[in-house]
């Protein structure tokens, strides 16, 4: 290959060459088939450079078509050329490289940006012109309740309303929605921004679930409320009650009429205080020490404890069998617990059902469902049971479902109140391990 352009050149010279003097001859000496010949090696030359003049603007097109295809690996051959055909060759060719260089840098780019979309909390959807989804981001997917998420049809199981404002919202805009999904509801924040992208325009979605937030400034404001209503609280009975004691004991008091109003006052105190000390519970609860642990174990040490009576059935789902969280089993009990003895006492003596099914989803988040088959909870009270101190029962002290709150949002997860029949169940408690 190293010689071929010589050749070329050679073959066409001494064609030129040949025929020059052939018709030179033909035309002096008056020899017509000397200048014939001479004519056909001049039009050979002739073809033979047209013909490489041909082959290279086939070449140099199939190299722009290929650039074009987005196809860089295409390389014209810089050996067997000469002079500008060589240069203009090796330019293509360095151009070529040049933009698989720039293939290369934008894919990794690609990667980085795709890396960030996936590890940001705020789902984020990208659409054309014609509302199709051109990318998302698997946050966008689970604040959705969707496995995946390609079409805005997939949001006509909450309504029509929710894919009208995707389609609706303009450059700017924000807009609050409240979806239920299997996980419980969502309250998100949908916020729209549009760019243009080479020729065509795209909006671009931002979705937060403001929801967990506006939770997690309920919760500090009840925690410093209980605070400073415990401290307050006890400053004012613990001296009441230390003080009917002391009367109680006194012989000028033992026995006159004054000892039953005293003793009535020192026992109402007491229980107060009781009373007002387990609310501190929910204002000063340890801090996690997490650990890894099997969920099936934890589970089964619950089930030991004779919490359920013979009236009703308990079973235990684990998918898989070896499941394990990483948080403080010793809180995760507590709540465990109370959910069960919340679906206990709301089946009561009647024949009833509680399952707990525990799986863990493809982005490694583990989901935990307690279910009962007792009365459903009224909607009403379904947007307090979270609430500090709210209890519908007399007995109640009304910090256990706020307090297992509390522990969830510690661990770095979420409990939630799904919608009456979720999975063929009254009552479905799920919590979610991130």
């Amino acid at each position: 290959m190293g010689y071929r352009w010589i050749y070329s050149i050679t073959v066409r010279t001494l064609l030129l060459v040949g025929g020059v003097v052939l018709v030179t001859l033909g035309i002096v000496y008056g020899k017509g088939g000397l200048l014939v010949a001479g004519l056909l090696l001049c039009a050979a030359s002739i073809f033979i450079f047209r013909k490489m003049q041909q082959q290279l603007r086939e070449k140099s097109w199939l190299m722009l078509e290929a650039i074009r295809n987005r196809d860089y690996s295409f390389r014209l051959p810089v050996y067997g050329f000469s002079g500008g055909e060589r240069v203009l060759q090796d330019t293509l060719n360095r151009f070529g490289g040049l933009m698989s260089e720039q293939k290369q840098l934008m894919e990794q780019r690609e990667r980085f940006y795709e890396q960030i979309l996936s590890s940001v909390t705020s789902g984020i959807i990208v659409l054309d012109e014609s509302m199709k989804v051109v990318q998302t981001n698997p946050a966008a997917a689970r604040l959705l309740g969707l496995p995946v998420l390609s079409t805005l049809q997939q949001l006509e199981r909450y309504g029509a309303e929710v894919s009208h404002v995707f389609r609706s919202l303009g450059a700017g805009e924000r807009c609050n929605i409240q979806l239920s999904t299997s996980k419980g509801e969502v309250q998100l924040l949908v916020r729209a921004s549009v760019m243009q992208l080479g020729e065509r325009k795209v909006r671009i979605l931002a979705l937060n679930d403001i929801r967990n937030e506006l939770d997690e400034k309920e919760l500090d404001s009840w925690i410093k409320l209980t605070r400073v209503l415990t401290h307050e609280i006890m400053n004012s009975i613990a001296p009441i009650s230390s003080l009917s004691e002391t009367f109680l004991k006194r012989k000028d008091v033992v026995g006159t009429p004054l000892y039953d109003g005293i003793r009535a006052i020192h026992e109402t105190s007491v229980g107060l205080i009781s009373f007002v000390d387990s609310y501190r519970k929910f204002s000063s609860l340890q801090k996690p020490s997490p650990e890894p642990f099997y969920l099936l174990d934890l589970l089964r040490q619950i089930e030991g404890l004779t919490l359920v009576p013979d009236n009703i059935i308990l079973s235990l789902q684990v998918e898989p069998a070896e499941l394990m969280l990483y948080a403080d089993p010793n809180l995760i009990r507590q709540v465990l617990i109370n959910l069960i003895k919340n679906a206990v006492q709301a089946i009561g003596s009647e024949k009833g059902r509680i399952h707990v099914r525990a799986y863990s989803s493809a982005d490694e988040h583990v989901f935990v469902y307690v279910s009962n088959d007792g009365p459903a909870i009224p909607e009403v009270e379904a947007e307090q049971i979270f609430v500090p101190f709210f209890t519908t029962r007399s007995e109640g002290s009304g910090i256990g479902l706020s307090l297992s709150r509390q522990i969830m949002k510690l661990s770095g997860g979420s409990i939630s109140l799904l919608r009456p029949g979720t999975n063929g169940w009254n009552t479905t408690f799920v919590l979610e391990f991130e």
